[in-house]
């Protein structure tokens, strides 16, 4: 008895280190085109919006999505872009994908990517993400999740963890 309290206090533990929560699961067709679109960085991190958009373009492939692109990069927009965070390039994003002929496209937030600062520097990340219907703009999934790592871990790897769970929830048909 005493084992299986200790099992369980265990994973209570481990739970409490990610958190998810997730919203309308409207089904969406995996042989459509899907754009994913420039996400907005609300942290301090550089580039951590870009990161998050290659894994999840990744992500999404490994899902059995058969076709995603992104937005090409405008070397003069860049400059622009990092006072907004990225809202910008986000409104251009989705006006491209739109010109693109593409229905579904995946819009994100980054909300944390960082190392904890103390003894262990446990790395942490957080993202919200969409999945918008061009065709009338409704969001046909919505979902945000968190996750601290150990202190050997990259943030990018939790960040991929976090990035992984919110696709795998995504209902695809």
């Amino acid at each position: 008895m005493k084992r299986i309290l200790l099992i369980l206090a265990g994973l209570v533990i481990l739970a409490g280190c990610s958190t998810l929560h997730q919203g309308s699961r409207e089904a969406a067709p995996q042989a459509e085109t899907w754009a994913v679109i420039p996400f907005v960085n609300n942290t301090e991190t550089p580039f951590a919006a870009e990161r998050a958009e290659a894994i999840t373009t990744a992500l999404l492939y490994a899902r059995g999505v058969q076709r995603v692109i992104t937005m090409p990069l405008d070397p003069a927009g860049d400059s622009e872009a990092l006072p907004d965070r990225g809202l910008k390039r986000r409104e251009a994003g989705l006006a491209w994908a739109k010109k693109q002929n593409v229905r579904y496209a995946v819009a994100g937030t980054v909300t944390e990517w960082r190392y904890k600062v103390g003894l262990d520097g446990e790395p942490v990340a957080g993202m919200t993400l969409q999945l918008i219907d061009l065709n009338d703009g409704k969001v046909l999934w919505s979902g945000s999740a968190g996750k601290s790592g150990w202190s050997r871990e990259a943030v990018s790897a939790v960040a991929q963890q976090v990035l992984e769970q919110l696709i795998s929830t995504i209902a695809l048909r």
